[in-house]
């Protein structure tokens, strides 16, 4: 496929992060404390078709994160490599007992993840959700990271503050209640996470 497309420009994937927000250090701190609160720890996985069978049957949140080979190298013999959050998701606040990271990733993203990238070349629309995932969770390698959580509200609270912060471009539900140029409180207003 590579070989094929060497010379032919792949299709473009916008960022967009929250500038306002991530330059804000003591908000980053404050978003990090608050998304490791009970010694939480992300869990990370290189994404595949079969990744599901392992993935714990709980609720949660979870991003897909295209961390391409590419590393720079500093001292001490610190390695770096770069990093894109494509996708920001949730599971387990529709109550059913098949709405797991598990039963999610088996449902809704095996069905894409390490499936032919050529569609990264194709001139298609892609402004449906199911087509942008199509394309872009093509991309190699590429890893889901998730973090179990059992209270439906964090689940809820953390995935808005990742979206509003990160704005990853396979999401479309970026938050509509901030302002730009205006500082974002660390909880949202009243009523917005519990749909009041």
């Amino acid at each position: 496929m590579l070989v094929k497309y060497r010379y032919e420009s792949a299709a473009l994937l916008y960022f967009a992060p929250c500038i306002e927000q991530l330059i804000d250090s003591n908000y980053c701190r404050n978003l990090t404390l608050l998304l490791h609160v009970k010694d939480l720890e992300w869990e990370r996985y290189l994404a595949t078709p079969t990744l599901g069978d392992a993935l714990p049957r709980e609720k949660g949140i979870y991003m897909f994160v295209w961390r391409p080979d590419f590393s720079m190298k500093f001292e001490n013999n610190i390695e770096e490599r770069l990093t894109w959050i494509l996708y920001v998701g949730k599971a387990g606040i529709e109550g059913g007992t098949n709405d797991t990271l598990k039963d999610r990733y088996k449902s809704e993203y095996s069905k894409y993840v390490g499936k032919d990238a050529g569609c990264l070349w194709e001139k298609t629309d892609v402004s449906a959700r199911r087509d942008r995932l199509k394309r872009y969770l093509t991309l190699r390698p590429l890893e889901y990271w998730c973090l179990p959580l059992e209270n439906t509200g964090d689940i809820l609270l953390y995935e808005t503050k990742l979206l509003t912060l990160l704005r990853p471009p396979l999401n479309t539900q970026h938050s509509t209640y901030i302002t730009p140029g205006k500082p974002e409180p660390l909880l949202p207003p009243q009523g917005v996470i519990d749909g009041q």
